[in-house]
């Protein structure tokens, strides 16, 4: 009974050892090698397992570079990996040993290849231990023809830059345009008083022509310096749109009144035919020149204004000069 029991036992562990034994193999298809050559390395493991974690390239040394790697799974209890490595070593080398994952349901371990070794073999004869000399360097001809061509290249250019410089008309150096000063303020009340006192000469006027050309010139001249003291065009406008806009611009009653009488007179002698008589073109004249007095005291600062305005614009004095001259005046 009892020798019954222990062939039991011995058979049990017989077989349990049989099913969890591993196993693994190495091999290389060639046992010598030349630098670049490549070596298939093939990895078969034997067992059971869940899971098998091969090398990757980080495991080999400088000496081998991994071409490919592919992985073949032959059987439930065989698995295998095929490595493709170049060498370039100049001596004798070993793949070293690898380790391999393993991982199954009774626990993970770890399994170790065996080392490969490979051997060097050189690509000389057996008698050519040293190395051969090098032939001598053999002398080429020099080869001309490059130079010369650069050579006439460059002269074309030259003559062709020439020729350019030679036909060139010369530059011809324009002349500053010499810049006009800016000429002096022209006052729009002396403009005013120069145009009446030619229009004293009564004795010239003769005809109606002479009247209506007398009578035009004074109504154009006072339009003529609403329009620079106020600054709207009086010279196209009406006698009453004259008015209207002397009032909108606040005017001085004793300028709206003086200028609706001139305007009014010249547009009757211009327009109604009108033949006015020696006399009334006197009175019309002395119109003119009281809105000429009227002006000089209603408009003295207006026109000094003006004037202080076109100076500053055109650079003719410094403002601190002209408010210096307003005080001191």
């Amino acid at each position: 009974m009892i020798e019954r029991l222990l062939i039991s036992v011995i058979l049990l562990f017989m077989l349990s050892v049989c099913g969890f034994a591993q196993t693994v193999h190495t091999y290389v298809d060639r046992d010598s090698v030349r630098v670049g050559d490549i070596v298939t390395y093939t990895i078969v493991f034997d067992g059971e397992y869940s899971a098998v974690s091969y090398p990757d390239a980080s495991a080999f040394d400088e000496d081998f570079e991994l071409i490919s790697r592919q992985r073949f799974q032959l059987s439930e209890r065989r698995d295998s990996l095929v490595f493709q490595l170049q060498i370039f070593a100049v001596d004798d080398i070993t793949i070293g040993r690898k380790a391999i994952q393993i991982q199954r349901a009774q626990g993970d371990t770890t399994v170790y290849t065996t080392p490969v070794p490979l051997f060097f073999k050189t690509i000389l004869a057996g008698d050519d231990e040293e190395f051969r000399p090098f032939k001598p360097i053999f002398d080429f001809a020099r080869v001309w023809w490059p130079y010369l061509l650069l050579l006439l290249i460059a002269a074309a250019v030259a003559y062709y830059f020439y020729n350019r410089h030679k036909n060139r008309e010369p530059e011809t150096v324009e002349e500053p345009v010499p810049v006009e000063p800016p000429k002096p303020f022209e006052n729009p009340l002396m403009i005013l008083k120069n145009t009446i006192s030619k229009l004293g000469n009564f004795t010239a006027l003769q005809s109606r022509e002479d009247y209506e050309q007398f009578y035009v010139a004074i109504g154009d001249a006072i339009r003529l310096y609403l329009k620079k003291v106020y600054k709207f065009p009086a010279l196209e406008m009406t006698t009453r749109e004259i008015n209207l806009q002397l009032q909108k611009d606040l005017a001085p009653t004793e300028i709206i009144t003086i200028t609706r009488s001139v305007l009014n007179e010249a547009d009757i002698v211009k327009f109604a035919n009108f033949q006015p008589s020696n006399e009334q073109a006197k009175q019309a004249h002395n119109k003119a020149m009281e809105f000429i007095k009227t002006a000089e005291i209603v408009h003295r600062d207006q026109i000094r204004y003006m004037k202080y305005q076109y100076d500053i614009e055109h650079g003719l004095v410094g403002k601190h000069k002209i408010t210096e001259k307003k005080v001191n005046a």
